[in-house]
């Protein structure tokens, strides 16, 4: 019995060895192989005009990359200040990835993109401040205060509003109980 588990542990730390050995040859090959597919090469994402995204790992030429061939190549230029940088080949885990000098295009349009030059309309940290509702509450009391508008009256009224047509319903059903409008 006993050389039978002896047996097994050897098998095991054979197979075990032999998967490790074989994970750190992927892992090292595969960053080899990366780095060498990317030298000197760009990726470029292209927003086709269904609203599909698409990447694209070429090797620019003269300010100039090509996506394409034959009748269906299309020129897209390149500039460094649209630049900017991604990790490629997208899923694959971040130790395994190179960082890749990346552009953004949309169909149609031979200029890139430039993600950062975009003037939004609000900040996430404005678009935070006015959806907290508390923060959105206390503004308005402000703006109230300052220029001197009072509270409605509706405002006020509303609550007992509210009760006083609860209680009206609970009348009701307790008077069309007690008359055998609505039997038991």
């Amino acid at each position: 019995m006993e050389e039978l588990i002896s047996v097994i542990a050897q098998s095991l730390a054979i197979s075990l060895g032999m998967s490790a050995a074989v994970l750190v040859i992927f892992l090292v090959g595969s960053v080899f192989y990366i780095r060498n597919k990317i030298r000197g090469k760009v990726y470029a994402f292209v927003l086709a005009a269904n609203k599909q995204l698409n990447g694209h790992l070429l090797k620019p030429h003269s300010f100039c990359i090509t996506i394409g061939h034959g009748e269906k190549e299309v020129k897209f230029l390149t500039h460094p200040s649209k630049q900017f940088w991604s990790y490629w080949p997208p899923g694959f885990p971040r130790i395994i990835q190179e960082p890749i000098p990346t552009y953004l295009y949309s169909e149609g349009n031979a200029e890139p993109i430039d993600p950062f030059d975009r003037k939004a309309l609000i900040s996430p940290e404005s678009l935070m401040k006015i959806s907290d509702d508390a923060m959105l509450k206390q503004t308005w009391k402000d703006v109230r205060e300052t220029l001197g508008v009072k509270t409605p009256l509706g405002a006020k009224l509303t609550p007992i509003l509210v009760l006083v047509t609860i209680i009206a319903i609970l009348a009701a059903l307790y008077f069309a109980f007690r008359n055998g409008v609505i039997p038991y």
